[in-house]
C-alpha cells in the first residue's frame, strides 16, 4: 500500500474532485500532497481547502525532496513532462484526458474530432514516453455530430472522473492490473495544434472538414482558429456554435 501520495496537477476544478473523491472514500491509511507546477496560480487552488506545494520538475532539488518523501504521485492534468530520474524512482500514475494510444499528446479532443480516432479516458502508469505507460483502466466517449472541443473535453472530464472514483482504492493499495497496448499509436504536439489555427481563405476543402476544423477548435472564449484580414492584416478569429434540432 503507498503511504505518501503526491497528487500534482494545474486543473484546480479536476483537483478538487479528487480531494472530494479521497475524503468520500474516507482512505485514512495514506497521507495525501497536493501540489501544481510553477505555471499555474496557487490562489485558483484555494478551493481545496488545504495546504498546496509547488513542484518544479525541473529542479533538482525539488526531485530528491519528491523522491524522499512519496512513494506515488499522481499527475492529473500536470503540464510538466516527468523526468526519468522521478519515473524510474516513484511509481507515477496519469491520469488522461485521451483514449491512449490514440492522440497521444496535446488536446486528444481536438485530434479527435478531426481525424476520427477514439477518444475518452485513461489512468495509465508513466513511463519515459508521453502517455504511454500500461494502461490500469480506460474507456470511450462519445463524439456526437454537434460537440465542440469545449464539450467534449468535458465529457472527457467527467469520464476522468468517473474512472478515478472506481479506481483510486485498487490504486493506493497497488492490486490493479495493467494492459500494454497493442500498437504505439500517434502523438500530437503544440506545434500540430498550432498549425491547425490559420485559416487559408483561398483553401478548397469540403463543409464537412470545415466544420469538423472550426468545432475541433472552438472551446468557449479562447481565440483559437483565424483568418486573416485581406484589407487590415489582422487576424479574425472563428468559432462555431452547434445545436441539434429539438423534437
Amino acid at each position: 500500500m503507498f503511504k505518501n501520495v503526491l497528487i500534482i496537477s494545474d486543473n484546480s476544478i479536476l483537483s478538487k474532485k479528487v480531494f472530494e473523491i479521497i475524503e468520500n472514500k474516507q482512505i485514512a491509511d495514506s497521507f495525501f500532497t497536493f501540489s501544481i507546477s510553477p505555471y499555474s496560480n496557487k490562489d485558483d487552488f484555494n478551493i481545496l481547502n488545504t495546504e498546496i506545494k509547488i513542484f518544479d520538475l525541473k529542479n533538482q532539488e525539488h526531485l530528491d525532496f519528491i523522491k524522499s518523501n512519496y512513494d506515488l504521485i499522481l499527475s492529473i492534468h500536470c503540464k510538466q513532462i516527468f523526468p526519468s530520474d522521478l519515473v524510474n524512482n516513484i511509481k507515477c500514475i496519469n491520469i488522461h484526458p485521451g483514449y491512449n494510444p490514440f492522440n497521444r499528446g496535446w488536446y486528444p479532443q481536438v485530434f479527435s474530432i478531426i481525424n476520427k480516432m477514439p477518444i475518452g479516458a485513461t489512468i495509465h502508469e508513466i513511463d519515459q514516453k508521453l502517455d504511454h505507460g500500461g494502461i490500469i483502466a480506460q474507456e470511450y466517449v462519445n463524439i456526437d455530430s454537434f460537440d465542440t472541443s469545449e464539450s467534449l473535453y468535458n465529457k472527457v472530464v467527467s469520464k476522468e472522473i468517473e474512472l478515478l472514483e472506481l479506481n483510486i482504492e485498487s490504486i493506493i493499495i497497488g492490486n490493479y492490473n495493467v494492459t500494454i497496448p497493442s500498437q504505439e499509436g500517434n502523438l500530437n504536439f503544440k506545434k500540430d495544434f498550432n498549425k491547425l489555427l490559420k485559416l487559408d481563405l483561398d483553401e478548397q476543402i469540403t463543409v464537412g472538414v470545415l466544420i469538423d476544423r472550426l468545432r475541433a477548435l472552438t472551446h468557449g472564449a479562447f481565440n483559437n482558429a483565424y483568418f486573416i484580414d485581406p484589407s487590415t492584416g489582422k487576424k479574425i478569429f472563428i468559432g462555431i456554435s452547434l445545436r441539434p434540432e429539438e423534437k
